[in-house]
């Protein structure tokens, strides 16, 4: 073969292994991205479970929006959002690694928003107000 042939032939499989390379990166960032929708969604249900349950009166949070997740330099998730459709009642939630990176209930809130709640010594974890639940489901 001449040298022409080889180098075509090269450039073909350079240019096929870096489509293969390009399309096999792009799969994994797409998992990594619905691994994240996924989890952003499982937050977004404990963080909205544990506000609406931990209010002094009932039924007072009517909404729960999210705008924002992060994750902060010691690897804590932290997620922002707010109330009632009141920017003002504003939280930021924070997913652990003590707590396996899920809402235990860490939270720096506004004070309009702590005035809503109960005080830190009743306050509940998801974890404990979905065991409530579940056995009220159960009876």
């Amino acid at each position: 073969m001449s040298k022409k042939k080889i180098l075509i032939l090269t450039n073909i499989m350079l240019i096929i292994l870096i489509s293969v390379a390009g399309i096999y990166f792009k799969m994994k960032y797409d998992e990594k991205e619905k691994q994240k929708s996924i989890y952003y969604k499982e937050q977004q249900e404990r963080i909205t479970l544990y506000l609406k349950h931990n209010t002094i009166e009932p039924n007072t949070i009517k909404s729960v929006h999210f705008t924002n997740l992060e994750t902060s330099p010691m690897g804590s998730a932290m997620i922002e959002g707010y109330i009632n459709e009141n920017k003002k009642d504003n939280f930021t939630a924070y997913a652990t690694p003590e707590h396996n990176y899920q809402f235990g209930g860490a939270m720096i809130e506004s004070e309009r928003l702590s005035e809503l709640l109960k005080p830190a010594q009743k306050l509940k974890s998801p974890d404990d107000i979905k065991k409530e639940l579940n056995k009220k489901k159960g009876h």
